[in-house]
């Protein structure tokens, strides 16, 4: 898609509701993120889609949905993920504040591989 055909797309189809426009555009944010991770660490462990299906106990049509941001996988199936590619994965959760310092998490969670 070029820009022009996307400034024309967004032309024809004006934000009308700016906080579900924000919303979604998490959401989307939050698969694409996820997407890069999945991918990232299984082209990293040298793996297929398959072989990391079998790693998990899920199957190739799933790890392929997660990433090409089609789904999102759960915890359970982040967790599962981190052990299939030995790898220590932490979910950090934090309030967003855009003076504070982006290290400054109120919690953080560690799970995968040990």
């Amino acid at each position: 898609m070029t820009w022009k055909k996307l400034d024309q797309i967004r032309r024809e189809n004006p934000v009308t509701d700016e906080e579900e426009y924000g919303q979604a555009y998490a959401e989307a944010s939050l698969a694409f993120e996820l997407a890069r991770l999945v991918y990232g660490l299984r082209t990293q462990a040298g793996l297929t889609q398959t072989e990391l299906a079998r790693r998990m106990g899920t199957t190739q049509s799933s790890v392929a949905r997660w990433e090409s941001g089609g789904s999102l996988p759960t915890i359970d199936l982040l967790d599962r993920l981190g052990r299939a590619v030995d790898v220590r994965l932490e979910l950090v959760a934090s309030h967003h504040d855009p003076t504070s310092s982006k290290d400054s998490p109120s919690c953080a969670v560690a799970f995968g591989a040990r």
